[in-house]
């Protein structure tokens, strides 16, 4: 019973710091970072100062467990075993751009203003450099994969590899195509899948008859 008891207290503090975060990502992305303060996230998410350092010990803790909502919310678990459990080169790009197009679609609004707001916050500077360094994990573990199925084109180094892939499907690269260029997310999508195909493997498949 003593357990039971734990248990659903273990429940209700998770839910509440669940509650806390979500709360955050929805000012954050309205008001931005520097202009909400731990006072606005306790009642947007109807708690007490008090429960917001409990659950989470600061605004600095909010941004780290942001990051792992922010993933949650974009499926990244899921995609990122679409990539590993790929079967072919060019099938574990196209799961890598999809994982990034949802990550920018469902979160971009808070990725961007985490950004904006990140060169005069050092606590938030070090939340973002940690969002990227996991972009970059994600573009080296495609690259392994892609490797381990012989795809990858002898001319081009892994380390290549990744910093294409890095940099081809970064927060600004996808704006860039789908803000300033008008491109539907479909269509950025299915342009970087075929570009980075072409870069990259040494096999690329005919794209006109996918199309």
């Amino acid at each position: 019973m003593a357990s039971t008891r734990i248990d659903r207290r273990q429940r209700m503090a998770d839910q509440t710091r669940r509650e806390i975060l979500e709360a955050a990502r929805r000012l954050f992305a309205e008001h931005g970072y520097v202009a909400t303060s731990v006072n606005d996230i306790a009642e947007e998410a109807g708690v007490a100062v008090q429960t917001i350092y409990a659950r989470l010990g600061s605004k600095r803790g909010m941004l780290v467990g942001l990051i792992d909502l922010i993933d949650e919310e974009a499926g990244v678990g899921d995609l990122a075993a679409e990539v590993m459990s790929a079967p072919t080169p060019a099938d574990t790009l196209r799961a890598e751009v999809r994982l990034t197009r949802a990550f920018q679609e469902r979160c971009g609004d808070i990725i961007g203003a985490l950004f904006a707001a990140a060169a005069a916050e050092p606590d938030l500077a070090s939340a973002v450099a940690e969002g990227q360094r996991r972009h970059r994990e994600g573009a080296r573990l495609t690259v392994d994969r892609v490797a381990e199925l012989g795809g990858l084109r002898d001319d081009v180094t892994p380390d290549r590899a990744v910093a294409l892939i890095a940099l081809s499907t970064t927060h600004e690269a996808w704006r860039e195509l789908v803000d300033a260029h008008g491109l539907s997310w479909d269509d950025a999508e299915e342009w970087l899948e075929e570009a980075l195909a072409r870069a990259l493997l040494n096999d690329p498949p005919d794209f006109r008859q996918s199309r």
